[in-house]
């Protein structure tokens, strides 16, 4: 009796993230990338929790023809922390605390993560996303260059 083995490559990888540079916000972005890319994405009922308790929305979409998801995060979220000290002048001290959920890409807006696509139509993407008025730059990262991987599964 004949044995068939099936080989499939453990690193190949179907995810790709493009780094959005963009003013606008979440929402009025989510907007013309749905309608440009002809998606769905909506702002997702529980939001993503990184590092102590900081919270970021996001948006997603399972476009089920392609068995493909879209996701878009804000890369920074900035929140504003009182902090009192007992003996101090100025007892109500406000301070600006940063996240980064790239920490090595801190200049990013936003993230727009695509699981399962092909190259065809991640390259058709991109070009989609260039031809936007609303994003100054996007580009696409290359996974194995990304040192905080850990944050992008979810």
């Amino acid at each position: 009796m004949a044995k068939y083995t099936l080989k499939v490559p453990v690193d190949q990888d179907d995810t790709a993230v493009f780094a959005i540079h963009s003013e606008w916000p979440d929402y009025e972005l989510i907007f013309f990338l749905n309608r440009e890319l002809r998606l769905q994405l909506k702002r997702q009922k529980e939001d993503l929790e990184f590092g102590q308790g900081y919270l970021f929305p996001w948006f997603a979409f399972d476009h089920h023809k392609h068995f493909s998801r879209y996701t878009l995060i804000q890369n920074t979220l900035k929140t504003g922390i009182n902090r009192q000290a007992e003996l101090d002048l100025f007892a109500d001290n406000r301070f600006e605390e940063i996240y980064h959920v790239l920490p090595e890409y801190k200049r990013i807006d936003y993230l727009l993560k695509v699981e399962g696509e092909s190259e065809e139509h991640l390259a058709l993407i991109l070009e989609k996303l260039k031809q936007l008025d609303q994003i100054v730059m996007v580009y696409a990262l290359n996974s194995h260059q990304i040192k905080s991987k850990t944050n992008l599964i979810y």
